[in-house]
């Protein structure tokens, strides 16, 4: 897959399909390739796809020197929705629409906040606005528990139990780890965008599966309650990871999104 170099970052990226721009933003630690196949293929099939690997996961990397061991070097979902937007400049992208999953829908609105000019329609899925008015699940389990059983129910997990097993030995060394982890998860920790979900502009759809620990579905309530005209989506049986799990729903939701709203 081919890399651009913005500023330090040399930002790891894949395109798929021709169409409208839609940019979709991964979560905490995860690459571009835990969207699987079968998402990213259905929505090919209408939009032009554009997915990448968020600053210190998958094959995004540093392009001058390697972060000393240890440290910090804390940055914002801010200047990673600012890594969004010079990957679309670098692209030729001058408007898009934006999906953006759990940490990923976080980095989305605040896409939608500081470069609205380049915002078409905005989708949030699983994902919170942070600070004080939001519920938070098991996110902080992502750490120290079995991620399977979080990201998936129960039953699809037994039901798709080796098929997971294999795709997570291919995706897993791409996962963020150790310091690298530790910025992602400062920087969504201190995500808060509760007074300033009025302000997004562009048309929104809100996604959830009902059955999400991670970030219950509740937060997808507050969002859809604070930005003007959104829409909301639940997707029956889901969990976290029901981009994954329920493709063909997800697909559906979006398209009759973005091509009827």
């Amino acid at each position: 897959m081919p890399k651009v170099t913005i500023g330090d970052l040399n930002i790891n990226y894949k395109i798929q399909g021709q169409g409208d721009p839609l940019l979709m933003i991964m979560g905490l630690s995860f690459s571009l390739l835990d969207w699987g196949t079968e998402l990213p293929e259905l929505l090919s099939q209408r939009y032009k796809v554009i997915l990448f690997d968020n600053r210190d996961a998958g094959e995004t990397s540093r392009a001058a020197s390697q972060i000393p061991q240890g440290s910090p070097h804390a940055y914002t979902i801010d200047q990673m929705a600012d890594d969004a937007a010079a990957l679309l400049n670098v692209l030729g992208e001058s408007k898009v629409n934006v999906l953006g999953v759990s940490m990923g829908g976080m980095i989305a609105q605040h896409f939608a906040l500081n470069h609205a000019d380049k915002l078409h329609k905005l989708i949030l899925g699983c994902t919170m606005a942070g600070g004080t008015c939001s519920q938070f699940g098991a996110l902080s389990n992502l750490f120290n528990s079995d991620v399977l059983e979080l990201l998936f129910t129960p039953e699809f997990i037994q039901q798709h139990q080796l098929d997971l097993e294999t795709f997570f030995q291919t995706t897993t060394p791409l996962h963020s780890k150790g310091d690298a982890l530790a910025r992602q998860f400062y920087a969504m920790s201190s995500h808060d965008t509760c007074d300033r979900l009025g302000k997004i502009t562009a048309p929104t759809l809100v996604i959830t599966g009902d059955r999400d620990r991670v970030i219950p579905p509740q937060n997808s309530d507050i969002l859809t309650q604070k930005i003007s005209g959104a829409k909301q989506e639940t997707i029956k049986d889901a969990a976290h990871a029901f981009c994954f799990s329920h493709p063909d729903s997800t697909a559906t939701a979006i398209i009759n999104f973005l091509e009827h709203s």
